[in-house]
């Protein structure tokens, strides 16, 4: 899955605009960038606080977007290991 499907899938599953989960997934990698060890689901409130912080967009939808993510990602490995 591309990055643009990514998105898409996101903005469908959360009610989400397309230009709204492509700054929260933007704002995420900033996020890695400079957390190169914190940026599993279970930081996910810091995650969720950064971005809300750089982006200024509520933390429930930031944080239901990135909820979405990481389910996504890892229904997507286990196709790959599983499918």
């Amino acid at each position: 899955m591309n990055n643009t499907q990514t998105i898409k899938t996101l903005a469908n599953q959360t009610n989400e605009s397309f230009p709204t989960v492509e700054a929260i997934l933007k704002s995420y990698e900033n996020y890695c960038n400079e957390n190169i060890t914190r940026y599993s689901r279970k930081h996910l409130a810091a995650i969720v606080e950064s971005i809300t912080n750089e982006i200024s967009l509520p933390e429930e939808t930031c944080s239901k977007v990135m909820v979405h993510f990481f389910d996504l990602i890892k229904s997507e490995i286990k196709g790959k290991i599983f499918g």
